[in-house]
């Protein structure tokens, strides 16, 4: 004889079964710091939250960074030079035979190990340094909120957002070893995992902006990818071809939309039949300028024209790029793509449509360029990935299995959980 169980609902998520409940989009970060420059150089207002800051009655966690812009941006300028000097410019010159530069030529270094060993302490070192200087020092709320940082980082991997218009960190480079975040890098003790880039999932964001969507939503068939492309680095760069492998790769996985000057950028920006899912730049970017005086940020394509963020800022003013596509910059070498690029380019496009940024913290080799674009859009186009793993996984891949770190230099702007969300059957 059937029996009937007795039930009583106590939630309802679905109204009476008349609906099914959608999954979150955008994952809790665990670690949130938001940095407010204070007047005259004196400093940063730093303030905290998430997970790793629990509620305990006492009101929000802030402290005083008393570090003025002007020096944090000294130690980062430090930072990307290590990088530049010990891994891109890296040189060796054999007795017999022509120079080379192993991490500029080619990106799969499996078969040279000794080239990460011997990197890795410098490059750990100066992340190390640039990290005591952004959370040290005798403020006891910023003491307050270091402890409880580090206590998060040692207990595992972490999604960190970090907010600020002006202090613009390469997040991933920086180094503190999880166990022991005070201890100095050197040969011996240094590791992977104590940059943060190869630990976590990190983000930089800028003001907020309203209605954020992490889907990018893809109505047709296929992802719309726009090709800011300058062939010219291929013919600068013959025998690590950049532009035209990725040209190929993108044929057939997507609709391709080729732009290769300014004119044809600016009109179709300026468009309301814009119609980008992905906007990319293989082109050129330059920042500093001769004796390392720094000039305006700007970027070129095939016609030699300089497109400066204002320009940009001028066409999108009052009709915000419609499709609020993702920006991947592959900017190569020929000028360090730095704070002042991302302060210019990553705040202008991401306040006016842009839904996330990607890109490099120093001088980009075309051969590891192509690799990794390669591999991103894999992830992302066909495998349906998010943007913040699929960094984080990538950074992680070239150094363990290819002992290449360079995945370590590119950032993420806004879109941790950006993803490619299909409209319809």
């Amino acid at each position: 004889m059937a029996r009937n169980l007795i039930a009583e609902v106590t939630l309802d998520n679905t109204d009476g079964l008349r609906r099914v409940t959608v999954p979150p989009y955008n994952r809790a970060r665990t670690v949130s710091l938001r940095f407010v420059e204070l007047p005259a150089d004196q400093g940063f207002l730093v303030q905290a939250w998430g997970s790793a800051f629990p509620d305990d009655g006492g009101g929000g966690y802030q402290g005083r960074l008393e570090r003025g812009l002007s020096v944090l941006n000294s130690s980062i300028d430090v930072l990307r030079d290590a990088w530049q000097r010990h891994v891109v410019a890296y040189e060796e010159r054999p007795d017999v035979g022509a120079r080379s530069h192993p991490f500029a030529d080619a990106w799969d270094l499996s078969g040279r190990p000794d080239l990460l060993r011997r990197a890795g302490p410098a490059l750990a070192q100066a992340g190390h340094s640039t990290y005591r200087l952004l959370f040290g020092g005798p403020d006891p709320g910023l003491r307050r909120i270091r402890a409880l940082l580090e206590s998060a980082l040692a207990g595992g991997e972490n999604v960190i957002s970090i907010e600020s218009d002006s202090l613009i960190v390469p997040w991933g480079m920086l180094y503190a070893r999880p166990d022991q975040p005070d201890e100095y890098p050197d040969e011996d003790s240094w590791g992977l995992g104590g940059f943060w880039g190869y630990r976590h999932v990190i983000e930089h964001t800028f003001t907020r902006v309203d209605d954020f969507d992490a889907r990018i939503t893809v109505a047709g068939k296929k992802v719309v990818v726009g090709l800011n492309v300058d062939h010219g680095v291929d013919r600068q760069f013959p025998k690590t071809p950049y532009i035209a492998p990725t040209l190929d790769f993108f044929h057939g996985r997507a609709e391709v939309v080729i732009r290769e000057d300014k004119r044809r950028l600016s009109a179709d920006f300026r468009s309301r039949d814009f119609g980008d899912h992905v906007t990319y730049f293989g082109c050129h970017g330059k920042v500093s300028g001769a004796s390392g005086l720094v000039e305006h940020p700007y970027l070129k394509l095939g016609d030699g024209e300089r497109i400066y963020g204002t320009e940009i800022e001028s066409w999108l003013v009052g009709a915000p790029l419609p499709t609020r596509p993702f920006v991947y910059v592959g900017a190569c070498q020929g000028g360090q793509v730095c704070s002042a690029f991302y302060a210019a380019f990553g705040r202008i496009l991401l306040g006016n449509g842009g839904r996330c940024l990607i890109g490099p913290q120093i001088d980009l080799p075309p051969a590891f360029a192509c690799e990794y674009s390669r591999r991103l859009f894999s992830e992302f186009l066909d495998a349906g990935g998010k943007l913040g793993d699929i960094v984080r996984s990538l950074a992680r891949l070239f150094a363990d299995e290819y002992a290449n770190p360079l995945g370590l230099m590119f950032s993420l702007y806004r879109g941790i959980d950006v993803h490619l969300w299909q409209e319809g059957p």
